[in-house]
């Protein structure tokens, strides 16, 4: 495999997608994504990663795999369990490159492989990107690769053993000519902890999956050091889920709180406890009450310091509303469960996907958040529970201004525009007030001795 490492701002993130068969660097020359670097694998004839030391610089590696780039990255993450990788993310391909049922079907990928020229490639390009318009773009930075090559490439896929990872999220366009719509549906039961299907070809909007996929946390730091004098006076749902999760923690033993904030909790959970307090970026409420002795303070990124901490060395692990902004819930969980001492136990609260729906279906996004289903399916053993928590305020503008006092704005940066079109469209209740709603889940895991 090579790889191209094409955007080095530099990050302590990286995002490595793995690219589809037939690929090169260039048509993710213009790919980016806020507070990450860029970097694409391709050529799947040897998928030894001789570059592997390369990212041992970053804090933090997202992936996104395409096509047949999925199993090149299965067999990767398999390979090297110790690297920083947190979401996995698939996109129109599965860990069964041939097969009649969960991948391209035998027969057609013998004919492809046989009939293998220039002119088959460029229909081969033509079908993946779905329509002339997509192609038209495409063909602007196509991949400069021999047949020959291509060919090597391709009679390795097909003879290479299966290597199968669980993966976060499996996307699916439902006009996918190359790989089957339903072949991958069938593929991914079992494999991926969330599906999402979307129109679209094989080529996938790969910008937007970054965009919606992966979080700025660069851009959540900010949001809440702005928001950390106005926070505490308006984050009352925030306040509720912590204190229904502080009524479960005992006293008198040493914990890890992740994602301290305005440290409400923080100071309940000292009395009588040690704390060890996390964050992005410590408020200067959090600070004052580190010259306790019964509070230590750390700013860390804790999706990735979680992973520096020793197995079986933390008790209680307690993190109220924060989780959400973490790139993968699955590795997360996977790294709580492995520090987790023998009888610990972890505390976590998080959103579900209805958080804020009249924002979202208005707006015509979604939060992206896993449902309870899927969470049970990344921690099996769980307890897992949720609630709905709706606000109530006099205008749309007073429910918006309440997202931004609280730095809770899950619709990244948005126009004037958009805000006036959101605001104009916004479903009122039939005495003209506007609704907010919060989608609290709650997740107790508890280590046998």
């Amino acid at each position: 495999m090579r790889l191209d490492i094409l955007h080095s701002r530099p990050s302590r993130h990286l995002v490595l997608l793995f690219a589809g068969w037939g690929m090169d660097e260039r048509p993710f020359a213009g790919l980016a994504r806020a507070g990450y670097d860029i970097a694409v694998v391709w050529d799947y004839r040897d998928i030894s990663a001789s570059w592997a030391d390369r990212l041992a610089a970053y804090d933090e590696i997202a992936i996104l795999a395409w096509s047949f780039g999925v199993p090149a990255a299965s067999a990767f993450i398999s390979a090297h369990p110790d690297l920083p990788v947190t979401s996995r993310i698939a996109v129109n391909g599965t860990q069964h490159p041939v097969d009649d049922r969960l991948g391209i079907p035998q027969s057609i990928f013998d004919g492809t492989l046989r009939g293998l020229d220039n002119k088959n490639m460029t229909k081969f390009y033509r079908r993946m990107c779905g329509n002339g318009e997509s192609y038209k773009s495409f063909s602007t930075h196509l991949p400069q690769r021999d047949v020959d090559g291509l060919r090597d490439e391709l009679a390795a896929i097909g003879s290479r053993a299966v290597t199968k990872v669980m993966w976060d999220k499996a996307l699916i366009a439902d006009n996918d000519l190359i790989i089957p719509t339903a072949n991958q549906l069938r593929a991914w039961e079992t494999e991926a902890f969330e599906i999402t299907t979307y129109h679209g070809s094989h080529l996938p909007p790969f910008a937007e999956i970054l965009s919606d996929g992966l979080t700025d946390k660069s851009l959540v730091e900010q949001r809440f050091r702005k928001a950390s004098e106005t926070y505490e006076q308006n984050a009352s749902v925030q306040r509720a889920v912590s204190g229904r999760l502080i009524e479960m923690v005992p006293q008198g033993i040493d914990i890890l709180e992740i994602g301290a904030g305005s440290g409400y909790a923080t100071t309940r959970l000292s009395q009588g406890s040690h704390v060890t307090a996390w964050d992005l970026t410590l408020s200067p409420a959090v600070i004052r009450m580190a010259a306790d002795e019964r509070i230590a303070a750390v700013a860390c990124d804790a999706e990735t310091a979680i992973m520096r901490l020793p197995d079986q060395s933390v008790p209680f692990i307690f993190s109220a509303s924060t989780v959400q902004w973490f790139n993968s819930l699955p590795a997360f969980l996977r790294q709580v469960w492995r520090v987790l001492a023998p009888g610990g136990t972890a505390l976590i609260s998080t959103f579900g996907p209805r958080t804020m729906e009249e924002i979202h279906n208005t707006a015509g996004t979604s939060t992206g958040f896993p449902d309870t289903g899927s969470i049970k399916r990344m921690m099996p053993g769980a307890e897992v529970d949720e609630e709905l928590i709706t606000l109530r305020f006099p205008t749309p503008a007073d429910a918006l201004r309440h997202v931004r006092l609280t730095g809770v704005n899950s619709l990244g940066t948005t126009s004037p525009a958009a805000t006036r079109r959101l605001l104009s469209s916004y479903p009122l209740n039939s005495d003209g007030t506007a609704s907010l709603t919060y989608h609290p889940v709650y997740i107790t895991i508890k280590k046998p001795l």
